[in-house]
């Protein structure tokens, strides 16, 4: 999860706002940033006590391509609303980096192979 703070504070360091002239959703830094607090926050809301009622999703979006990583969820949450979320989030993302010209280390992100729970928190395992 370094990772991702690290890059996520990428963005807000360049802190330019990206808004489309076609009245395209924001992907600036901050709106990036807001939406990635909202989804941190829904996965984050149940505690881990049955690895069979987690899971996990990619999230964001390397420059090069593929994921920026993978995050674990309950099925407890309302799901539909938290994959909306993450959806728009990747594709925001994805925007932000084309109009941007960002660059990245374009190492593929491992894919987990299951989720444990550890001292109440969900643990991807890779």
């Amino acid at each position: 999860m370094k990772n991702v703070a690290l890059f996520l504070s990428f963005f807000l360091v360049i802190g330019c706002n990206l808004s489309s002239n076609d009245g395209a959703v924001d992907a600036s830094p901050i709106a990036l940033d807001q939406l990635w607090t909202e989804i941190n926050q829904l996965a984050s809301s149940q505690n881990c006590t049955d690895a069979n009622d987690w899971t996990f999703t990619p999230v964001g979006s390397k420059p090069c391509g593929g994921p920026m990583a993978y995050i674990a969820y309950s099925r407890k949450i309302d799901e539909k609303r938290f994959l909306e979320l993450v959806q728009r989030y990747t594709e925001l993302q994805a925007d932000f980096n084309k109009r941007s010209g960002a660059i990245s280390d374009c190492a593929l992100v491992t894919r987990p192979s299951g989720v444990i729970c550890e001292n109440s928190k969900a643990v991807l395992i890779f």
